[in-house]
């Protein structure tokens, strides 16, 4: 703990009730984990208060950084959104960290600074570069070749005041129940630490799903591999729904029957981790298991590639002008050959990734 403070129009700014706005969506609130653990370190006697979406804050619970939650819905009535900037005037916060920067947030932090007027509490806000990224999604101006990756812009607000050395790496935080889900279910199917690949094969939009064909063909490799094959998402997901069918009882589909917390703890315990470029990624990292994630509409300038050593991201060879298409997959597919981006990233190609299932573990089921 470093109790740091700074002067702030000739006083020293220390402050003891700070309030961090991160909506959604599920990645991203993982990649914020950073944020809590570094302003903790910094303000050791600081109360921080995540304001989250409702059921999305859940995947930041049991963080020991984080001291009191507040819970949004993202539907709210006039009436709800006053009710709860009302509440939160009341808490007299020092400090408001908004980490997503949104029309909602921003309509928040006016309102809990004096609509702008008096400056009090302090406001750090993050720069959401979203005309950079528009530049390069529509005219291919790249501006972003030397941004930093999300997590590490998402501390940009307490690196420039500080100008300490903040560490970025994500974390999270699984409680004991978490914990004994998933050991019950790896006793079940006898699956083994650190002995399994996991999926993630759906995403919020189709144009980051790398295609079904691909992953069906990947998957069968696996099994021929030895490898046991777990499935990893939310609930209604149709792509993980598809495998599950397509291989009767080869793999096992855990998607929408873990909680993200418990998804994690899952994840924690695999060998490796096949996804989109979607949330399954930052929840694998932040547990610190590697990923190859497969990216196509999106881009690594957009900040969101992976950071663990082990990891790899996985792109086309070939040199696309549509090439990216749109922030998040959401959108139509301009190109001829539909999907391009992601056709071209075969399934051998992924394979030669993976590494063979080590001896004693194939064995295993030779009985």
């Amino acid at each position: 703990p470093l109790n740091y403070g700074f002067f702030v129009k000739g006083y020293l700014f220390n402050p003891r009730k700070i309030l961090i706005i991160r909506f959604s969506a599920l990645g991203d609130l993982v990649l914020t984990s950073p944020i809590f653990r570094e302003l903790k370190r910094v303000y050791p006697q600081a109360e921080l208060t995540l304001l989250s979406s409702s059921g999305m804050g859940s995947v930041l619970a049991n963080n020991p950084h984080i001291d009191h939650y507040i819970s949004h819905s993202r539907k709210e009535s006039v009436a709800e959104l006053t009710d709860l900037i009302r509440k939160l005037s009341e808490e007299k916060f020092e400090l408001i960290y908004d980490a997503h920067r949104s029309l909602r947030s921003i309509w928040i932090v006016w309102n809990l600074s004096g609509f702008g007027l008096f400056k009090s509490p302090q406001v750090w806000s993050i720069n959401k570069r979203s005309w950079r990224r528009s530049l390069l999604i529509r005219f291919k101006i790249n501006l972003l070749k030397k941004s930093p990756p999300q997590r590490q812009h998402l501390l940009s607000p307490l690196q420039e005041r500080t100008q300490l050395e903040l560490q970025n790496h994500t974390e999270l935080f699984p409680n004991k129940d978490a914990v004994l889900a998933v050991k019950e279910f790896m006793e079940i199917n006898r699956l083994l630490p650190n002995r399994f690949i996991a999926i993630g094969a759906s995403a919020s939009y189709p144009l980051k799903c790398w295609p079904m064909e691909n992953y069906h063909a990947l998957i069968s490799n696996l099994i021929a591999s030895r490898w046991p094959v777990v499935l990893v998402g939310g609930a209604n997901e149709k792509e993980t729904s598809q495998l599950e069918k397509g291989f009767r009882g080869e793999i096992h589909n855990t998607a929408g029957d873990f909680s993200p917390l418990e998804s994690a703890e899952l994840l924690k315990h695999a060998k490796l981790v096949v996804t989109n470029d979607t949330s399954v990624s930052h929840l694998a990292e932040a547990v610190s298991t590697p990923v190859i994630v497969l990216f196509g509409s999106t881009v690594r300038e957009f900040g969101y590639a992976p950071f663990l050593q082990e990891s790899q991201l996985v792109e086309t060879n070939e040199v696309l002008n549509c090439r990216p298409c749109s922030r998040d997959g959401r959108g139509k597919c301009r190109n001829p050959n539909y999907l391009r981006c992601l056709t071209t990233i075969t399934p051998e190609t992924v394979m030669q990734l993976i590494p063979d299932p080590e001896n004693k573990y194939t064995d295993l089921f030779d009985d």
